[in-house]
């Protein structure tokens, strides 16, 4: 199953399949002020309101806080987690074969809806686990990892001249 990114952003997007059908719809409230977290919702179509939240994602930050994930995909039972329980067990993995399971790629579009546009895609191959929790996790590593490729970009428009007693200068 080949899901589309419109737009590529994984924190607020639609997956949309190859036939233009909306699969899923991420969205995510902003951080408050008083210290409250960002959360990203994972919502698909649904004949209820509460049949169509795959789960959430706290993204707690500061010292000892860990994101945690809120959902029924682990075991049809609502659950929270911390997501370095869920992600990062020793020797745990979600394939049991070896076989890659998801693959996040750019690409021009051969067929379908998006026919001849370049997408990015979340190719799902078939597999015993649910599709749902696939997305949950994808996106939570997704996330994850543009926050960590943006960071030493942040930084790189500010330096500390030693000269200048610790004060921020641009740096040229």
């Amino acid at each position: 199953m080949n899901l589309y990114f419109v737009p590529n952003d994984p924190e607020k997007t639609v997956l949309v399949s190859t036939n233009g059908i909306a699969h899923y719809r991420i969205t995510t409230t902003k951080a408050g002020a008083l210290r409250s977290p960002a959360i990203t919702r994972i919502s698909r179509p649904a004949d209820t309101a509460s049949n169509s939240l795959v789960g959430e994602i706290e993204w707690r930050r500061g010292w000892g806080s860990h994101a945690i994930a809120r959902s029924n995909v682990f075991d049809g039972v609502e659950q929270k987690i911390e997501i370095r329980e869920l992600l990062y067990k020793v020797g745990s993995t979600f394939s049991t074969n070896g076989e890659e399971v998801a693959r996040f790629f750019q690409e021009i579009v051969k067929e379908g809806f998006f026919c001849g546009e370049r997408k990015w895609c979340l190719r799902i191959r078939a597999s015993t686990l649910d599709i749902d929790m696939i997305v949950l996790t994808f996106i939570i590593m997704e996330k994850r990892r543009r926050d960590t490729a943006q960071e030493p970009q942040a930084d790189s428009f500010r330096c500390e001249e030693p000269c200048e007693g610790g004060i921020e200068m641009g740096c040229a």
